[in-house]
């Protein structure tokens, strides 16, 4: 084997291996002389990024024809072999066989394999390759995803399913923030939502297939736990873009990827079934701890493999069980509360301990369908179906008003410094209300929320490729809706005052009491019931998008022009926000003991938690409805001015040269265009004024308003790929990008409220888009077939960043006099600034240990991002903050073990501190660092044997039960300290 590339055994009756990136549609950039078959295979496996199996016994003495231009892999394949005798037919969904006339037969063709690289002649002989080792599981995905990186045309990450329905983790998020740079957020302890290079989700776009796709969220941001993992074949992760790719991703570009029918050779049904059990939920009301995720796929080829067929189900129970405490917002006392003699301490404006039950229930289905008449045409349809369901109760405490009318004693705190003036931040205090309207309120609640989604989204995508020419044409629509309601039924004191205290720290949970018997229905009555606006309401959200594309790839093939690519696309898409409220209210001589029949049993906390008061458990529904009527949200004036809608086209058009030769001396490919988006918005709301008169009468005044707005973007980029060695490649990319605007923050609805100081809070329909230029560098060392060592550098300037400003203004008195003063809230185009960061991955699989440790392997990745990006809070405690979502240090360890059918595997993963913002603190806080432990194994029975085609599975999330904590600034001034348990699954797998 000595003078053959290192990724190709060439034997009689051998399997041979060329590792590259699975086959697809799109079209390559091939430049392969004509030569011997042997050497002309493997260079076509590598700039096409497939997987080609044949035996030397067939290509032996071959020669095959030149192979120049931009094409499929499919196409370049059949002209390399025109002639030669041979023929290539697909085995796998990134594997190509080559067949022709042969005395031996092919040893395990459809497998990929590891054969010993430069073997010696006694070696290349059929009885050898029983001593092949298969690569399956953990491990094929690992080497899949490096294949797919280094045979990309810009700086990319790639996740691959280990085979239909196996992505490595329950979660899509939880899967993608294994990848360098990528990190996810942790909401009821899943993954949710992406943050790529230190840019949260506002700054990520995520298509489907290829298509840009709704979002049941206000802004644009997508939950990935709507999409099941068990119905996602894979996923890229484009962080440099070329001029051909959807623009709108500052920080990267998510594509995931449902599987094409055609990429098997065989008819395929696998299930699966899995338990999962929630130990958390054993000390948490209205949950159970188990649940279930089933799943069942068919891949089937029809007509002589020319129409592939696809569908696929995945349904999911799963427990929401949490525990939290909030310390809400600090609030200056104007008053010296730790007996320093130091005046104007901060205080937080009330404390809450909260316990979390519920459902976590997601459907969601697929079908595709592949016809292939020839290599020339071909016809993909997919459509994706997904119903995500959360239905929760909580049950705890709250306490507000601490800083004022409140007798304050035993203060404890630590004292900061921020701009120069010493200011003390009460961490522990006893109160009682000192007999005022406007003091201490201790009040029980019993709150309910659910929202439910259901996404729709699907397309179809025709490619013809006549001679020298791609031509693909692409049509797609998604749309969604979101129905979300949050009831908040209160309890409060009769006949008592309470004393309160409370005492926190740093990573444990706070100490909290209450004097009276939050327990006892009689001391505890309830008060009213609120769906307000600021938990959230009832809103009702519609998305709709429909995507058009048409695209033109012609070959050149001249010098280092190898093809020019240009297109089109079009989006429309309509949004619309609706808020719904509701409030009854009991007055206080009316209000009696809340019937048994209402009650559950008390919700005593327990574990970390035990010290916190026991509270009364109501049967919420019942209650509201017996006692304030049927639960039926409206629309007022005040959430007229929330609700809104959002119209918003574009028009994309691009020009591409795709590039190949060699420059310097060395070998290189890259591509160089422009792309032009012309965006058009229309945001339609209402004008609220609110007004009280001097005789306490309120005028009200609301007017409807729409405000268009329109801006062009002209984008170049440029990706360079230089290969100064076979396993050295370096990148380097160019570019300018744009995300556009929160839809939500692009409402035209603006509310003006003089209740004495005048404020005003709106939307603003003129802001434009996030803008960026951006370079990238990388250094990528393939030193085997399953190792990687890259190390990527990117540098990020934003012209713009979108941030939420306080400006003053003045409205006319309306008891005469000089005007009033007051202060207006809206999100603004800010100023910009840097980010930078280095990304390093190092993969390996040990093979080079003595049995039976060979099967052991490492995965590892950091990144370390850096900016001088500021926002700035109005929070006392905090003042300017690092640009939100941006951890500076992000971190993957994974050790693995594959072989023989078992396989094992622990992750870690770890985030450092970062700027976010919680809706139940009202404030941006900082989560404090995060370290997340995983564990799973599997075993799956040889081939042959009677459990043929079963795999068992065992999975634990979370194992040390990692707290999610909030701080304000310094990690002494606590937020929120919440813990989701650990999360169990086990189950079985078949496949035939």
């Amino acid at each position: 084997m000595r003078g053959l590339n290192r990724h190709v055994l060439l034997a009689t009756g051998a399997a041979v291996l060329v590792a590259g990136q699975p086959a697809s549609a799109q079209a390559k950039q091939f430049d392969i002389p004509a030569q011997a078959a042997e050497t002309a295979i493997t260079a076509l496996a590598r700039q096409a990024g497939i997987q080609i199996v044949v035996a030397r016994s067939f290509s032996q003495g071959k020669r095959t024809n030149a192979v120049r231009g931009a094409m499929t892999a499919d196409v370049a394949l059949t002209r390399l072999l025109e002639g030669t005798g041979l023929h290539a037919q697909r085995s796998g969904p990134q594997t190509y066989v080559v067949l022709g006339t042969s005395p031996y037969q092919p040893v395990a063709l459809s497998q990929v394999t590891d054969n010993t690289v430069g073997v010696s002649p006694a070696a290349e002989t059929p009885q050898d390759t029983a001593d092949d080792v298969v690569v399956t599981g953990i491990r094929q995905s690992l080497r899949t995803s490096i294949n797919q990186k280094r045979a990309a045309d810009r700086v990319q990450e790639v996740l691959a399913a280990e085979d239909i329905g196996k992505l490595p983790e329950a979660s899509i998020a939880e899967s993608l923030a294994r990848l360098p740079g990528l990190a996810t957020n942790r909401d009821r302890g899943n993954g949710t939502q992406i943050s790529i290079r230190g840019l949260g989700p506002n700054l990520v776009n995520t298509l489907l297939n290829g298509r840009e796709i709704v979002s049941a969220e206000a802004s644009r941001n997508v939950r990935y736990e709507q999409y099941p993992a068990e119905l996602i074949n894979g996923a890229s992760v484009f962080k440099s873009p070329t001029a051909s790719q959807v623009e709108g991703a500052i920080a990267g570009q998510v594509d995931l990827r449902t599987l094409k029918p055609l990429d098997y050779k065989e008819t395929r049904v696998v299930l699966n079934a899995r338990a999962i059990y929630s130990d958390l939920a054993e000390d948490v009301q209205d949950t159970s701890p188990w649940g279930y995720i089933a799943s069942a796929s068919l891949v089937t080829q029809l007509f002589d493999d020319t129409l592939g067929l696809a569908i696929g189900y995945s349904g999911r129970r799963q427990s929401v069980a949490t525990v939290r405490t909030n310390i809400f917002r600090y609030t200056n006392s104007f008053a010296d509360l730790t007996g320093n003699g130091q005046s104007n301490d901060n205080i937080p404006y009330g404390v809450e301990g909260l316990a979390r039950g519920g459902d976590d229930i997601r459907h969601g289905a697929l079908a595709a369908l592949q016809w292939r008449p020839s290599d020339r045409f071909e016809v993909n349809g997919d459509f994706f179906y997904s119903h995500v369901k959360f239905d929760e109760t909580q049950r705890g405490f709250r306490v507000e008003n601490l800083p004022f009318g409140n007798r304050l004693t035993g203060g404890t705190g630590v004292t900061l410094d921020n701009d120069g003036t010493p200011r003390d931040y009460v961490t522990g205090i006893t109160t009682t209300n000192d007999n005022t309207s406007f003091g201490q309120v201790v009040r029980g609640v019993n709150e309910a929320f659910f929202f439910k989604d259901d996404l729709y989204a699907g397309g179809i995508n025709a490619a013809w490729r006549p001679d020298g020419w791609t031509i693909v044409g692409d049509l797609g629509y998604s749309t969604t809706h979101r129905d979300q309601q949050f009831l908040t039924l209160r309890t409060e004191p009769f006949g008592v005052v309470p004393t309160t205290s409370f005492q926190s720290g740093r990573n444990s949970v706070p100490q909290m009491s209450v004097s009276a018997d939050l327990s006892d229905p009689s001391v505890f009555r309830i008060a009213d019931f609120q769906i307000p606006s600021n938990g959230g309401g009832a809103p009702l959200i519609n998305d709709e998008l429909w995507t058009g594309s048409l695209d033109a790839t012609r070959e050149i093939g001249q010098g280092p022009l190898a093809a020019l690519r240009f297109g089109v696309r079009y989006t429309d898409r309509s949004k619309d926000y609706t808020q719904r409220t509701q409030f009854g209210f009991i007055d206080p001589a009316a209000r009696t003991a809340t019937p048994a029949a209402l009650l559950n049993t008390p919700y005593t906390f327990a574990g970390a938690f035990a010290g916190l008061p026991t509270v009364q458990s109501i049967d919420i529904t019942k209650t509201v409805e017996q006692l304030f009527g049927p639960i039926a949200p409206t629309t007022s004036d005040d959430d007229r001015r929330s609700s809104w809608k959002v119209g918003e086209t574009t028009y994309a058009g691009y020009a591409q040269l795709d590039l190949g030769g060699n420059l310097f001396g060395m070998p290189f490919t890259g591509n160089l265009g422009l792309r032009v988006i012309r965006t058009e918005t229309l945001s339609k709301s209402v004008d609220l004024a609110q007004t009280r008169q001097p005789d306490g009468s309120v005028v009200t005044v609301v007017n409807p308003i729409a405000v268009k707005n329109e801006f062009t973007d002209w984008l170049p980029n440029l990706n360079l790929t230089f290969k100064p060695t076979d396993k050295l490649q370096l990148r380097f990319g160019a570019s300018q990008a744009i995300s556009r605007p929160p839809l939500d923050d692009l409402s035209a609805g603006v509310g003006l409220f003089t209740f004495g100081a005048p404020a005003a809070f709106g939307g603003n329909p003129l802001l434009e888009p996030f803008r960026a230029k951006q370079l990238d560098a990388t250094v990528e060392w393939y030193f085997d077939r399953d190792s990687a060592l890259t190390i990527s550098g990117f540098y990020k300037d934003l012209s713009t960043f979108i941030v939420q400003q306080v400006t003053p203004l003045t409205v006319p008195n309306p008891a005469g006099g000089p005007d009033l003063e007051g202060t207006f809230r809206q999100p603004i185009n800010g100023s910009g600034g840097t980010i930078k960061g280095v990304e390093v991955l190092f993969q390996k699989a040990l093979t080079f240990l003595p049995a039976p440790f060979d099967g052991l392997g490492v995965y590892l990745n950091y990144s370390y991002t850096d900016s001088n990006i500021t926002v700035r809070e109005d929070d006392n405690a905090i003042g300017a903050i690092q640009l939100p979502g941006l951890s500076k240090h992000v971190g993957n360890a994974t050790l693995y073990y594959s072989k023989s059918g078992f396989e094992a595997r622990v992750a870690f993963r770890y985030r450092s501190s970062y700027a976010t913002e919680l809706g139940d603190t009202d404030r941006i806080l900082f989560t404090a660092p995060e370290s997340v432990l995983d564990f799973q194994t599997s075993y799956e029975f040889a081939k042959g044997s009677r459990l043929d085609g079963v795999k068992l599975l065992f999975q634990a999330n979370n194992l040390t039960d990692e707290p999610f904590e909030t701080y304000y600034g310094d990690r002494r001034l606590q937020g929120r300290y919440e813990r989701f348990g650990r999360r169990f699954l086990f189950g079985v797998g078949y496949q035939f």
